[in-house]
């Protein structure tokens, strides 16, 4: 799918596991006044798999089937309790009686509910031992098909790489997603006429923004979240990315894209069809070496490029007027869901 460089596939996901598994239950044992002896770790000081149970929306309060399954190492049997802290407005609290050592795998509840639409860190704890999950809170990515880049699953887009229009890429939305920080990425898969293939992310905020997660040189080991399409702003209005660092011909450079809508609301016709409600978007390069003052960016305009997104179609081409053999087209009307 568009991006500047060539990226490695980065994603984490969060999955929600559905096991059923009853929980000890008080019996008679002849010493019901002690407490359990443990551990949230395996022998080797590891965490032990925690899965989380239900779903966890903002505003709404967790009810039986949120809960986490949780694998307890046990070494000496009685009453136990496992709870977790109340971070953004909800926790894990239960408790029983467990008679035999070993693992044991516990029901343990959930309270409250969600107050922000995040990833939410759990620190759990028995028997003075700790252990941390993740908590997805409602953070799924915002999927349309209207707008100027869709993201609906299984959504997908053909195109054409180059001036002889024989070399042709498959792009489509998966039925994953990626959660980086505090955002919700849907996930796009890129095949390409030769391998590697490639998977890149993407996300939008309601608002008319539109950003990608990538590197901006291969060189480099930082990741950034920018925005590459603003459809709510007038022609001729500028933004930027962010900074990123990385080493191109055996120097250290600092780069950083510059962005300008040129058009709006214009036609575009491309290989027989013609696209309506087009914007297209003037990406500047530029470089500094790391060293020189942040006023020392030079713009490579040899590298400008230019691309177009129809709105309830998406990404409909990127031309490169110094470099017309790397111009990318779409093939054919996509198959948007």
């Amino acid at each position: 799918m568009k991006k500047f460089v060539s990226i490695f596939s980065l994603f984490f996901l969060f999955i929600l596991g559905i096991n059923s598994c009853k929980k000890d239950l008080s019996i008679d044992t002849g010493n019901t006044g002690a407490s359990a002896l443990g551990s949230v770790l395996d022998s080797l000081g590891n965490c032990q798999q925690i899965i989380v149970h239900g779903t966890y929306q903002v505003d709404s309060i967790l009810t039986d089937s949120n809960y986490l399954l949780i694998k307890l190492n046990i070494a000496g049997r009685g009453k136990y309790k496992v709870s977790s802290d109340s971070s953004n407005g909800f926790w894990f609290s239960d408790s029983g009686f467990i008679i035999s050592t070993g693992i044991q795998t516990v029901k343990i509840k959930a309270h409250g509910k969600p107050l922000l639409p995040i990833v939410t860190s759990k620190t759990i704890s028995f028997d003075s031992t700790f252990c941390q999950v993740n908590i997805n809170c409602g953070l799924f990515p915002l999927t349309t098909n209207t707008d100027y880049f869709p993201t609906t699953i299984g959504s997908n887009w053909t195109y054409y790489y180059g001036t002889n229009l024989t070399d042709t890429s498959v792009t489509s939305v998966t039925s994953l997603y990626a959660i980086l920080g505090l955002n919700a990425y849907s996930i796009f898969s890129d095949v390409y006429p030769t391998p590697p293939n490639d998977t890149t992310i993407y996300r939008k905020d309601g608002n008319g923004n539109y950003y990608q997660y990538t590197k901006l040189l291969d060189s480099s080991n930082t990741w950034i979240d920018y925005p590459f399409l603003k459809d709510n702003l007038t022609v001729g209005s500028y933004w930027e990315s962010d900074t990123a660092q990385g080493i191109l011909n055996g120097q250290n450079v600092t780069i950083k894209y510059g962005f300008t809508i040129t058009a709006q609301n214009i036609s575009i016709s491309l290989n027989g069809i013609t696209y309506s409600n087009v914007i297209t978007v003037k990406e500047d390069p530029y470089l500094k070496l790391t060293s020189d003052p942040s006023t020392a960016f030079i713009l490579q305009s040899q590298s400008s490029d230019f691309s177009a997104y129809a709105k309830g179609i998406g990404w409909i081409a990127t031309t490169y007027p110094s470099s017309p053999t790397y111009n990318v087209t779409i093939k054919r009307m996509p198959n948007i869901q």
